[in-house]
């Protein structure tokens, strides 16, 4: 049996028409004869390429407004008829159908009008129904047609067209996978999108992935992949790198985790009119975390609540890096460098650091409705984003909140909620209203630990910061009045945390017995 195929005919019908113009010539410089309908029929006519209307093979014209058009057995019986198979062909003669080699499909845009907050009834409309058909009947035929099913392919079939002109059965089977692979994402994306509310249904497809140098560590392989429905805007898979290697898998952790919690910082806070944050981050932990009115400030203060962590870490700002900006970290070594705007002035600098990784993406939004997805060994699960501020407290004990730390406890909140559990933070205020994180416990099987082990608070070091002005703040509740004694022994006067605890009265009772006050948030903010 002979696998070589020679293009003899070939149907064309796409949406995305730029990279076609040279396939149509070369195909019609090798004598292959063509067919195709609307758009991409005029088109090809518009380069002085004669084309075959599927009109004149069907016999029946396009109707419903374009919506049906190649739907007929005499185009899906020329796409799936077997060349060698004796039925087949007699078939094909009996009903005058004729053989297609090759059809070139790019689908109706379904995921980009979405995306662009078209009307519903725009969006039905680029559900494509022919060009899927055409796909999946090309793709099962492999044996005996080539498939392209997106532009994606239009240069492999061009390359395979001028060195060759004839296709192996390797060559189409290539062709086949990757018709499947858009057919399979196409649905899905449809699937998606019908059953957004859906909580037991899920669709993941993944395209174009990028191969890293390794995983977490080197011995394992990693590679990563970009939402098709987060085209473009603020997310850090749509980050700009503007200089340096390549990023590495925690490079990548990293830096979200960095772009993460500047951004909610940014949105916690409130009473500064022309604020930016900075964050400091190591292995996902926030080092330092800051929201003033000044980014060189915000940018001291952050790396000043752990300077020993802080080296080698990833930066995230949500205010423009200027010239300034750059020269301060002339002689300090840090990874990643993330934000909005970087200045020319910035970028000279920068370049004289040339494995310095600079990211340019805008800062998160409040609340972007997205998901998490964490593998299990046979499965993966799938939550809501932590997102948003907590807004609703409960005052617990005798000692009351003042009002000038309700917006200090929202900050801290933020800061909390992105250290891993068990987490405990302290914020301080400054005198001219700025806040940041002047101490941190992560990562402990147990709260109490957590706390006694806090990595950043060196008060003693830190002139001007009073730890009974400070927050503390835990992601859950406190079990055990215990922590309330450890807390106490710093010298901490005001505590925030979820409350829930069958022992809150125990817990409330310390507080008061230490003159502390302590608000109840009612939310938790766990993190793995």
């Amino acid at each position: 049996m002979n696998s070589i195929r020679k293009v003899k005919s070939a149907l064309i019908s796409v949406f995305h028409k730029d990279g076609l113009d040279e396939i149509v010539r070369t195909l019609h410089e090798q004598g292959v004869k063509l067919y195709s309908t609307g758009g991409t029929q005029t088109f090809i006519e518009s380069l002085n390429v004669p084309c075959n209307k599927v009109e004149d093979v069907t016999g029946f014209p396009s109707i419903f407004g374009g919506r049906v058009k190649t739907l007929h057995p005499k185009i899906l019986g020329g796409i799936l008829a077997r060349r060698e198979n004796e039925g087949d062909q007699e078939q094909l003669a009996q009903y005058e159908i004729p053989e297609i080699d090759l059809v070139i499909v790019d689908l109706y845009p379904f995921e980009a009008t979405v995306a662009s907050g078209a009307s519903f009834e725009d969006i039905i409309e680029k559900i494509d129904i022919g060009g899927i058909a055409l796909i999946r009947g090309a793709a099962k035929n492999f044996n005996d047609v080539i498939i392209v099913p997106s532009k994606k392919q239009y240069a492999p079939l061009l390359a395979l067209l001028k060195e060759r002109g004839e296709s192996t059965l390797e060559d189409r089977k290539a062709f086949a996978a990757a018709a499947f692979s858009v057919s399979s994402h196409y649905d899905g994306a449809i699937s998606n999108y019908f059953n957004k509310e859906a909580e037991d249904l899920e669709r993941i497809s993944l395209n174009d992935g990028k191969v890293l140098r390794y995983g977490e560590n080197p011995h394992q392989k990693a590679t990563f992949y970009k939402f098709n429905n987060v085209a473009s805007g603020a997310a850090l898979a749509n980050a700009e790198i503007l200089q340096g290697k390549e990023l590495s898998y925690n490079n990548m952790l990293d830096a979200d985790a960095a772009w993460k919690a500047a951004s909610d910082a940014y949105h916690s806070v409130t009473h500064i009119d022309k604020k930016v944050a900075v964050s400091v981050i190591k292995h996902l932990n926030p080092a330092g975390l800051a929201v003033t009115d000044n980014i060189l400030q915000a940018l001291e203060l952050a790396w000043a609540g752990d300077p020993i962590s802080a080296f080698g870490g990833i930066i995230c700002f949500t205010d423009t890096v200027t010239g300034e900006i750059a020269e301060w970290f002339a002689k300090r070594f840090v990874e990643i460098i993330i934000a909005p705007e970087f200045t020319p002035e910035a970028l000279e600098v920068f370049a004289k650091k040339k494995n310095l990784r600079l990211l340019k993406t805008p800062i998160k939004e409040n609340i972007t409705g997205e998901k998490l997805y964490r593998s299990i060994s046979g499965g993966f699960l799938v939550q809501d984003e932590d997102e948003g501020v907590d807004t609703e407290f409960k005052q617990v004990t005798k000692k009351q909140f003042a009002d000038n730390k309700m917006n200090l406890a929202k900050f801290g909140i933020t800061a909390c909620k992105h250290l891993k559990s068990n987490a405990i933070a302290v914020v301080t205020e400054n005198s001219d209203g700025s806040f940041w994180l002047t101490g941190a416990g992560m990562g402990q099987p147990n709260r109490l630990d957590s706390l006694r082990q806090l990595t950043m608070p060196r008060f003693d070091m830190k002139e001007g910061i009073k730890i009974e002005d400070s927050v503390l703040i835990s992601d859950a509740f406190f079990p055990f009045r215990d922590s309330i004694e450890a807390a106490n022994e710093y010298g901490v006067k005001y505590i925030v945390e979820p409350g829930g605890s069958i022992r809150d009265e125990e817990v409330i009772e310390a507080c008061d017995e230490f003159g502390m006050a302590m608000l109840f948030t009612g939310r938790r903010h766990f993190k793995h």
